[in-house]
C-alpha cells in the first residue's frame, strides 16, 4: 500500500492507494481517531457490485453505519437529492461527530462531500473512490458540489476529507467506458507534467484499458502526485490551480448540451481535443504539433451525439461556466507538454471554428 500525504496547512490528510485496502477501514479511521455514527453514501452499481465487500469492512464497528444508495449519474447531483440525504440525517439523529463516507465515482464524491460541507457547518468526510476518475483526480484536492439548472457544478464548496482510500480492486469491475473516463483525466495530467508522462500513455493506452492494476496504480500514484503539487500551492483555485481545468470549459459545456448522457471524462477528452486545436489557432502551439497529438487523443471518442452538438448552444453554456471572468470566457492554452497558460480569452469566431473543426473530426 502507497501512501500520499496532503499537506495542507489547516486540513492535511492522506490518501492510501493499493489493491482490497477496504478492508483495513477500522484501523486507518483508529490510527486518525476518525470515530462517530456512519452514513455510507454510495449508488446503485456500486452497491449491486460490491455490497459484500463494503458491509464486510464495516461489519465490526461498534458504531451506527447507516446507507443512502443514490441513482447512478450526473443528475442525481441536485438539490431534490441532497433534500434525501438531510432527511435521512436528521431524522437518524445523526450529529456534528457524523462521518459521511463517499464510495463511488466523481458524481457521488461531489454530492456526498457537499452534504458533508453543509450539514451542521460541516462533519467529517471520508472519500472512497471506485472509479478511475475518481481515483486520480476528483477524490482529491476538496471540490465538492451539485448542478443546478442544467449547469455543473455551479452550487459547492471546497471541503477536503479526512482520508482517501483508494481501492483499486474496485477498477475490475468497471466497464471500458468508465476505464475511458479516467484515461482522459490522465492524459490531462500528461499535458500539465510533461512529455514523459504523454509519451508512457502513447505506448500503454491498451494495457490501460485491459485493466493492468500494475500499471493503473503506478498511473494513479502518478496523477495524484501532479494534482498534489497543484493543490498545495493553491487549494482555492486562485490562480495556478486553474490548469487542472484544461478542457473543462468545453467539456461540461458538452455534458450540458447532452443532458449528461456522455460520461464526464469523455467529455474531458473532448474538451482537450477543442483546447489544443484553439491553442494552434491563438497562436500558442503549432499547428502540426496540435494535430498531432489530437490525432491520438480523438481516438478514445466513442459518443458519436457529439457530432450533433449545436456551436450556439455549446457557446451560451459556456458563458456561464464558473471559471469565466468579468463576463467573459476564459481557457487553459498548451504550448506543450507543462507548459500551459490560464485565463486566455477567445473571440466568439474562433470557438466557434474550434466547436465546428472538433464535429468535423470526429
Amino acid at each position: 500500500m502507497k501512501k500520499i500525504n496532503i499537506l495542507l496547512k489547516e486540513y492535511p490528510y492522506d490518501i492510501l492507494v493499493g489493491y482490497n485496502i477496504l478492508k483495513n477501514v477500522s484501523a486507518e479511521f483508529s490510527k486518525r481517531k476518525i470515530s462517530g455514527s456512519i452514513l455510507i453514501i454510495t449508488d446503485k452499481n456500486v452497491y449491486n457490485l460490491h455490497s459484500l465487500k463494503i458491509k464486510s469492512a464495516f461489519r465490526n464497528n461498534d458504531r451506527k453505519v447507516k446507507y443512502f444508495i443514490a441513482e447512478p449519474g450526473e443528475n442525481t447531483k441536485s438539490f431534490e437529492v441532497l433534500h434525501q440525504i438531510f432527511s435521512l440525517l436528521i431524522n437518524e439523529k445523526f450529529g456534528r461527530d457524523s462521518l459521511i463516507i463517499a464510495i463511488g465515482g466523481g458524481v457521488i464524491g461531489d454530492l456526498a462531500g457537499f452534504a458533508a460541507a453543509t450539514f451542521m457547518r460541516g462533519v467529517q468526510f471520508v472519500q472512497v473512490p471506485t472509479t478511475l476518475l475518481a481515483s486520480v483526480d476528483s477524490s482529491v484536492g476538496g471540490k465538492t458540489g451539485i448542478n443546478f439548472d442544467g449547469t455543473k457544478n455551479i452550487i459547492g464548496a471546497f471541503y477536503q476529507p479526512r482520508l482517501v482510500i483508494t481501492d483499486l480492486q474496485f477498477l475490475e469491475t468497471l466497464p471500458e467506458e468508465e476505464l475511458l473516463c479516467g484515461f482522459g483525466e490522465i492524459i490531462k495530467y500528461s499535458f500539465l507534467s510533461g512529455y514523459d508522462l504523454y509519451e508512457t500513455l502513447q505506448k500503454k493506452a491498451d494495457r490501460i484499458l485491459s485493466r493492468d492494476l500494475k500499471l493503473i496504480e503506478r498511473l494513479v500514484i502518478k496523477s495524484v502526485n501532479i494534482k498534489k503539487a497543484v493543490v498545495l500551492q493553491d487549494e482555492k483555485e486562485t490562480g495556478m490551480r486553474k490548469i487542472l481545468n484544461l478542457g473543462h470549459t468545453f467539456a461540461h459545456a458538452f455534458e450540458s448540451a447532452l443532458d449528461f448522457r456522455i460520461k464526464h471524462g469523455e467529455a474531458v477528452i473532448a474538451g482537450i481535443v477543442c483546447a489544443l486545436r484553439l491553442s494552434s489557432l491563438k497562436g500558442f502551439m503549432p499547428e502540426e504539433a496540435s494535430e498531432s497529438y489530437i490525432n491520438f487523443i480523438i481516438n478514445f471518442i466513442r459518443t458519436k451525439e457529439l457530432k450533433n452538438i449545436n456551436n450556439k448552444e455549446i457557446y451560451n453554456l459556456m458563458l456561464k461556466d464558473k471559471k469565466n471572468s468579468d463576463g467573459k470566457i476564459r481557457f487553459v492554452l498548451v504550448k506543450e507538454p507543462g507548459k500551459l497558460f490560464i485565463d486566455i480569452g477567445a473571440e466568439r469566431k474562433e470557438v466557434n471554428s474550434v466547436i465546428t473543426y472538433f464535429k468535423n473530426r470526429i
